[in-house]
Formats: C-alpha cells, structure tokens, sequence
C-alpha cells in the first residue's frame, strides 16, 4: 500500500540549501490550496505555528469535509481503508479543531463510526455515505 504522506524537511535552512520554510506565505498558501484537504491536515498540523496557522486559516472556508480522500485505491480497483494512524490523528487532533465549521460531511464505510463519534457537528446539516455494503442478516 502507498502512503500518501507529504515529507517536509523543516530544519534551519541557509543559503546552499533553501526549504520550505524560505517560502512566504503567499506561495505556502498557493502550495497547500493544491493538496488534498486531508492531506494537508495530517501532514500540516502540528508541526509548526506558522504552517498551523496558514492551514487553519484556510480551513475558514471549508464547509464540506469529505473524509473518503482517506480511502486508498488500488491499481486493481480495490479499496483500503486508511491507516489506523492517520485516522486516529485526524480525529484527535484536528476534527475537534475544526468540527464546528462543517456544514456537509461525506465518510466511508471504515471511518464512519470513528469520526461520528469523536466530536459533535452542530452546524451538520448533510451526511454522504460512500462505498457501504449491505449486510444481510439471517
């Protein structure tokens, strides 16, 4: 399974070998409306207050939360669910962030129960429900 995970080197940077960090915001903020939203989150948050604040800033106007990004596809057309890791970090760390803003929230079958339970949508007004199965029950 290939994970999805932006790799950031965030060091103290210097002339011979510019990073991320050297970018003004302008530009982080052009980058980071290019990645997925889920994405951006897991690999954004906490890690440092600048890329923090710039992301969240951006999450102002996000209404619709769509978590089946977190779905993986493979080349044979299947479907993995996400890492546990991943998962667990986006509902601990960031849904209670951002959990109130969200007007439209789309989830898979895998995820569903786990970013249900974690926090309270009051302005929650439309759930999707992707890629479930039918049980039958005897």
């Amino acid at each position: 399974m290939n994970k999805r995970y932006l790799n950031i080197r965030i060091n103290a940077s210097d002339i011979n070998h510019p990073n991320i960090i050297d970018l003004p915001n302008e530009i982080l903020l052009i980058i980071f409306n290019k990645l997925n939203t889920v994405d951006l989150l897991y690999s954004l948050v906490d890690i440092n207050g600048r890329f923090e604040g710039l992301v969240f800033d951006l999450l102002l106007h996000i209404r619709n939360l769509d978590t089946t990004c977190l779905v993986m596809k493979s080349y044979y057309d299947r479907t993995f669910p996400i890492d546990n890791h991943v998962l667990n970090r986006i509902c601990e760390k960031i849904l209670p962030r951002i959990h109130s803003k969200a007007n439209k929230l789309t989830v898979e079958q895998n995820s569903m129960e786990y970013i249900l339970r974690t926090v309270n949508y009051p302005q929650l007004h439309s759930l999707s429900l992707v890629n479930f199965q039918e049980e039958i029950l005897f």
